[in-house]
């Protein structure tokens, strides 16, 4: 019977969430929504030194700015609450299960304690690599020189580590990369709890142990992660094997590069998801440029061959979505595509779609007290914009006056020939589209002017610079009241 498909995203909150977290969250999010699964988002903070309560915070709202909701996992901002069967969703709360799964590989013989000194250790390490070798704990020139066949009790404090099998090859078999092997030999006995102050206390799991626990647990059943995690894997496939349950299928998506081909870093711009958030970038962008790296998806078989046909919808991206299509090779940040891209998601909503996300950068309560009618002319007229930051600063006008104004334009096109006009648009009443055009154009043609006379000496008075939305819309933006307090100081 085949298993439902269950993916989970699970980062460590140990600094800020990465754009590179967030295209493997994607990827999971596409591939279960594909395949009719669940998604989960899990919390994995049992890095006690680097793990902050505000990290988990950033996590848990940057994946819901960026719309990828999950079936399962953690309540935003409340620790104590989560959604789903499998819950609590932070490792730090599911102390008791792992203890008790470490137990059960003491019990077996899977696993035994380790009481040695971090001094022991490290005199150990130090002769192997003197002798030119890599130091493994109860393996190559260190084995028998362990705890592996001490049979230490629960007396003393001592780390746990689980005994790794001996000779042949780990294999790997990888949805991205293909079939990976790993020679046993290779590999230590590797620690699955550290030590713990109390005697007979076992301490706190490692991350390769509670990831194993838990996504048993929750019933994954695809591990779609970044490429930095394939050496975790020959760790995790042996645990899997000795709890006795089904291995799930792996995928590990290449790295992110910049646009030069290095490391992705600052200079490239910005790494964290809630920079873009606050640069104006919509989430359907965000979601479109990061699905795009690494991935090629094909319609009928065939890869895009316009830049048009790129821009798909988180529909068309479900649909099509395919980890067969994921290259191997790490792909290429490019914030001038994701521009472009954002540009493109812009013009093509509806004013409602753009209202929520445009808000946060405008001032709210002023924005609130407007009608439908005020915030639709709002954005129409300033949808051209590459990003919400954009376009709230072209609407800057409509919220406050200007403190200055571009003297040079003010010279150029605030005219004595053009002042007498500027009176007569003060006087006018009935602010629609279809009313200031029948005005002006009675306007132009008693004084003798081009609408863009007129219209750039309104800007100048309006906005402070000859640069606005077209004017009538600009004139009713700004409002008949306002609009006659701005220009009567020019006349």
């Amino acid at each position: 019977m085949t298993r439902p498909v269950v993916t989970r995203f699970a980062p460590s909150p140990t600094g800020m969430l990465h754009i590179g977290g967030v295209r493997t969250a994607l990827f999971c999010w596409l591939f279960a929504k594909k395949h009719g699964g669940r998604f989960i988002l899990r919390i994995e903070d049992t890095d006690l030194s680097r793990s902050t309560d505000d990290n988990i915070r950033i996590i848990e709202e940057g994946m819901a700015w960026c719309g990828l909701e999950w079936d399962e996992g953690p309540v935003v901002g409340d620790p104590s609450k989560w959604v789903g069967p499998h819950g609590p969703y932070r490792q730090m709360q599911r102390m008791d299960r792992y203890r008790a799964k470490v137990q059960e590989l003491l019990d077996q013989d899977l696993a035994y304690r380790c009481r040695c000194s971090r001094e022991e250790l490290e005199s150990r390490r130090s002769a192997v690599e003197a002798a030119g070798k890599v130091f493994q704990y109860n393996r190559g020139l260190d084995a028998g020189k362990g705890c592996a066949a001490k049979h230490h009790d629960a007396s003393e404090s001592a780390a746990i580590r689980f005994r790794m099998p001996e000779g042949g090859d780990i294999v790997l078999h990888d949805l991205i990369k293909g079939e990976i092997r790993f020679p046993a030999d290779s590999l230590d006995d590797w620690i699955i709890a550290r030590s713990s102050e109390t005697p007979g206390e076992i301490g706190v799991p490692t991350y390769n142990f509670c990831v194993v626990v838990d996504d048993t647990h929750m019933e994954v059943s695809h591990v779609i992660r970044g490429d930095d995690h394939v050496n975790n894997t020959p760790k995790q496939i042996p645990l899997f094997a000795a709890f006795g349950f089904p291995l799930p299928a792996f995928a590990h998506v290449p790295m992110i590069l910049g646009k030069d081909g290095a490391k992705l870093s600052k200079r490239h711009g910005a790494t964290s998801i809630t920079e873009y958030q606050a640069m104006g970038f919509l989430p359907s962008a965000v979601r479109l440029a990061l699905a795009r790296l690494s991935w090629t998806p094909k319609q009928d078989g065939k890869a895009a061959e316009t830049a048009e046909e790129e821009i798909l919808t988180d529909a068309d991206m479900i649909r099509l979505f395919d980890l067969a299509d994921v290259q191997k090779s790490a792909a290429r940040f490019d914030m001038d595509k994701l521009s472009w891209m954002n540009q493109k998601l812009i013009q093509r909503a509806s004013w409602r779609e753009l209202e929520h996300h445009l808000r946060p950068f405008v001032p709210e309560v002023v924005w609130d007290e407007k009608s439908d009618e005020w915030k639709a002319t709002a954005i129409t007229a300033t949808q051209k914009g590459k990003s919400l930051v954009e376009m709230a600063e072209s609407l800057r006008f409509a919220f406050e006056r200007p403190e200055t104004f571009d003297e040079a334009a003010a010279a150029k096109f605030i005219t004595d020939a053009v002042k007498p006009a500027l009176r007569e648009v003060l006087a006018l009443e009935d602010y629609s589209h279809d009313a200031l055009k029948a005005a002006f154009d009675g306007i132009m043609e008693r004084h003798g002017l081009k609408l863009k006379d007129v219209a750039q000496a309104l800007r100048v008075a309006l906005c402070g610079r000859p640069v606005s939305p077209m004017i009538f819309e600009t004139m009713y933006l700004v409002g008949r009241d306002e609009v006659r307090t701005r220009v009567e100081k020019w006349l």
